[in-house]
């Protein structure tokens, strides 16, 4: 009884250890299934957000694509600031230069600029750019307003940083690369994912929970820096885009690759009266795209344009190259000069006004001489008619009247041709008939001053330039003009007065110069020869205007003016490229 007792006392204990091994068994398999379904549950999840991590990350470049727009923002404040050296100008370009050298810091030394790629390789020319620009903002606030040595020193610091911006567009685009690099392998690991052996998971389930765990919980804080980091991009943009809509600057930017106007601010909505997509802007684009592709240099270009109203406008300024939207873009910053081209103009015609002023008596003794010999040819027609002469004789004298009409007209025509109001646009012209039309205008006042002028063209009639033809011819005349002054003088010590002219085209270049044995420019006034207001004549025979004017119209045509005392003398020589038609008419 008692074995049987025992036996029935093992029994239930074996029982009890059997339903108890098959509950841990049962609870061990459905932890096991569920730490199975829940580890592939979680890995889709991570796998998920991982992708979104990745396709966030594409743009997580916002650092240095907001350094970028600052190093814009500053070079168009540094810009204007060179086009008008205000106290408003100096304070704003003060603010962007400050706003600049901070993002230098933010870039090496903040925990999203370390997530540029190869940013430790950057860190000493950033640190450089940060010293340097900080030594510009604490110049600038120590400047005069309206200094004349402003302009050519906000070109030098452009020169200085504009390794900058290459950088920094280095930079944007390596981020942007290597985000896209990121992107593809988060991608390539979420579809292969299913391949991970099951055995794997189940053996290292419990590992593998807590590493997902850590990386999901690492993804999430890298999500929310991402989803932070645009969120001020977009803050940034917003900024960006008021702060352009701010600028009384026509701000106008547009992609190379299509011609499509992708922003353009309010000022140069106005001046333009267009919309994006209107055709108006066409001939705006064409001129920005011109003068980058002749390199214009630091300080911008002039061009004049037909807005769609129908009137011709003349704007300044300079295009550089940006990425806007994700896509690179010229940005182009201009300064409508309309007001200011025409008051050129004006003092232009007053110019040549004068000058026809000066001329008149020379004008007049020209045309005294065919008039002289009109009137004794009707006198003597007049005899051979009461007389019954020879029909022959008569028609003789006739002839004689006709040619020396024909003379005075040519007269009239050149005085009426010079007095005429400059066009705004420029256009090719044939280059020496200009320069015979020039000398044409003063060869008389030379022959009544007793002074010799020698003239040696060698430009082909069909060698054209672009430009204004009478304002060209008045650059000429004055140059003619000043050295006939300087002779003129009264000093007495030239004996001999003469002032040669010179022609010639080079190497797609035309050079014109004139140059006089007048004794030469002094000294002291070299350095400022072509600066507004400079002369050496009487008050009331020049306001110093003419050789400023002349810089001005050389310069819109890309070309270039000099001086130099040669041979005890002046000489001044104008360049000017041959036009582009003619030289693929040469190439044809």
């Amino acid at each position: 009884m008692r074995g049987w007792s025992g036996r029935l006392r093992t029994s239930p204990s074996w029982w009890n250890e059997t339903v108890g091994v098959a509950i841990r068994l049962g609870i061990s398999l459905v932890a096991m299934l569920g730490m199975f379904a829940a580890t592939t549950m979680l890995y889709d999840s991570v796998v998920h957000q991982q992708a979104l991590l990745a396709t966030s990350v594409r743009t997580s470049g916002w650092v240095t694509y907001q350094a970028t727009i600052e190093y814009a923002k500053a070079l168009s404040a540094l810009e204007l600031a060179a086009d008008s050296p205000e106290a408003d100008e100096l304070d704003r370009l003060e603010l962007r230069l400050e706003i600049l050298g901070s993002r230098m810091n933010v870039l090496y030394g903040s925990e999203d600029g370390s997530l540029i790629p190869d940013i430790k390789s950057y860190t000493p020319d950033l640190k450089r750019y940060e010293t340097l620009i900080g030594s510009y903002a604490d110049k600038v606030s120590k400047m005069t307003p309206g200094a004349p040595e402003l302009p050519e020193t906000f070109k030098t610091w452009n020169d200085e940083i504009n390794p900058l911006g290459l950088m920094l567009q280095k930079m944007l685009m390596t981020s942007v690369a290597y985000n896209d690099g990121i992107y593809a392998r988060e991608q390539s690991i979420a579809a292969n994912h299913s391949i991970l052996p099951l055995g794997l998971i189940f053996l290292c389930g419990g590992a593998l929970l807590g590493i997902l765990l850590f990386q999901g919980e690492r993804d999430r804080r890298q999500l929310r820096i991402v989803l932070a980091a645009q969120e001020r991009e977009a803050v940034l943009r917003e900024s960006l885009r008021a702060a352009l809509d701010a600028m009384p600057a026509l701000i106008v930017i547009f992609d190379p690759q299509t011609d499509v106007i992708s922003y353009a601010n309010p000022p140069a909505l106005a001046t333009f009266d267009a919309a994006l997509d209107h055709l108006g802007w066409a001939p705006l684009i064409a001129a920005i795209k011109e003068e980058r592709r002749k390199t214009a240099p630091w300080g911008g270009f002039s061009v004049t344009v037909p807005v769609p109203k129908g009137n011709l406008i003349s704007v300044r300024g300079a295009a550089r190259e940006i990425v806007w939207d994700g896509r690179p873009q010229f940005m182009a910053a201009l300064a409508d000069t309309t007001k200011i081209r025409d008051a050129e103009l004006q003092v232009l015609q007053a110019s040549k006004l004068a000058t026809l002023g000066e001329m008149s008596s020379a004008i007049a003794h020209e045309l005294n001489q065919p008039l002289a010999v009109i009137s004794m040819a009707v006198a003597n027609a007049l005899r051979l008619v009461t007389n019954g002469g020879d029909t022959q004789a008569i028609v003789a004298k006739l002839s004689r009247i006709n040619e020396q009409l024909q003379r005075a007209r040519r007269i009239t025509d050149q005085v009426r041709r010079h007095g005429r109001m400059p066009a705004h646009t420029l256009t090719p012209f044939a280059v020496a008939p200009a320069i015979r039309n020039a000398i044409g205008f003063v060869a008389e006042q030379y022959r009544i001053a007793g002074i010799r002028l020698d003239v040696a063209i060698t430009i082909p009639q069909d060698v054209t330039a672009l430009g204004e033809q009478t304002m060209f011819e008045q650059v000429i005349v004055n140059l003619l003009v000043n050295a006939r002054d300087a002779l003129s003088d009264g000093s007495g010590e030239v004996t001999r007065p003469v002032t040669k002219i010179e022609a010639m085209a080079s190497r797609g270049q035309i050079v014109i110069a004139v140059q006089d044995n007048a004794g030469g420019i002094k000294p002291e006034i070299m350095d400022r020869l072509f600066d507004p207001f400079t002369t050496t004549k009487p008050s009331d025979k020049g306001t110093g205007l003419g050789l400023s004017i002349s810089r001005t119209v050389v310069r819109e045509m890309n070309g270039t003016i000099d001086a130099a005392n040669v041979g005890g003398g002046a000489r001044f020589t104008v360049v000017v490229p041959i036009s582009e038609a003619e030289r693929t008419d040469k190439v044809a």
